[in-house]
């Protein structure tokens, strides 16, 4: 049975990672982004070779948007307006409401929304590694059964494991499992800077600080981009972390 051939729009951390495992798994994979990560994906295997937007559209079977939100959702505009009947397009966004109202409204049958729950704190292509999403959960929201079919294919060989979820229980709960962690991190850091002592001090931290910290290397922009589309459920998320630090049982 013929793999299909996958396109990945975005050869950062997640899809540079997915480019490196389905071409382990035998996928044919086209890259789509700037000349600097399609020569390092090409040269390293991850991609079979380089497309343009509209190349990728007519060849492949499954495109996977793998840019930041915004960035995804432009590439959605475009894909809508030459997309195959046939063509399965999916996304690797932590964030799912806006790009399944979009995919709605532009009335692409074959979108599936996707979020693999695996991640570093580094980003960029060199940061990549095809066992990233070994073993992680990979949240699939919307789409036809013949569309949903296709992607958890995909992920499954990348030895994730698919789990099915609407698009506003999944904006709720990353709020409080992905997006507020990662305010914290910034904010844990933040807070030991702003004290003189404390900043001289820092190479003083032991594990506990260092663990809960580590998000703190995470690119800002991306994370400002996350954080603005699910911002109401984040603000939610920050309502119940205050209410949780104000409750005196937490000391006692």
């Amino acid at each position: 049975m013929r793999r299909p051939t996958v396109a990945v729009c975005g050869l950062g951390l997640v899809g540079g990672s997915l480019a490196f495992a389905l071409a382990r798994r035998g996928y044919t994979v086209l890259g789509v982004d700037r000349p600097g990560p399609l020569r390092k994906a090409l040269a390293s295997g991850a991609i079979a070779r380089r497309a343009r937007l509209g190349d990728a559209l007519r060849e492949a079977d499954v495109v996977v948007l793998a840019a930041p939100p915004t960035a995804n959702l432009r590439l959605l505009q475009r894909i809508a307006r030459r997309a195959r009947p046939e063509l399965v397009v999916t996304d690797v966004t932590s964030v799912k409401r806006p790009i399944v109202r979009a995919a709605r409204r532009l009335r692409l049958r074959g979108f599936v929304g996707g979020h693999p729950m695996a991640g570093r704190e580094r980003s960029g292509f060199d940061a990549g590694t095809p066992d990233l999403f070994r073993g992680r959960p990979w949240i699939l929201t919307g789409g036809g059964p013949w569309a949903v079919a296709a992607v958890r294919g995909l992920a499954r060989a990348t030895g994730a494991r698919p789990v099915s979820m609407r698009a506003d229980e999944h904006d709720r709960v990353m709020a409080r499992l992905s997006h507020l962690p990662q305010l914290v991190a910034w904010a844990l850091l933040d807070a030991a800077r702003r004290d003189p002592a404390s900043r001289r001090r820092l190479g003083l931290a032991g594990p506990g600080f260092r663990d809960m910290t580590r998000l703190a290397r995470s690119p800002r922009r991306l994370w400002r981009d996350i954080l603005q589309a699910n911002r109401d459920e984040v603000a939610g998320a920050l309502r119940d972390l205050r209410a949780a630090l104000s409750e005196r049982r937490l000391w006692r």
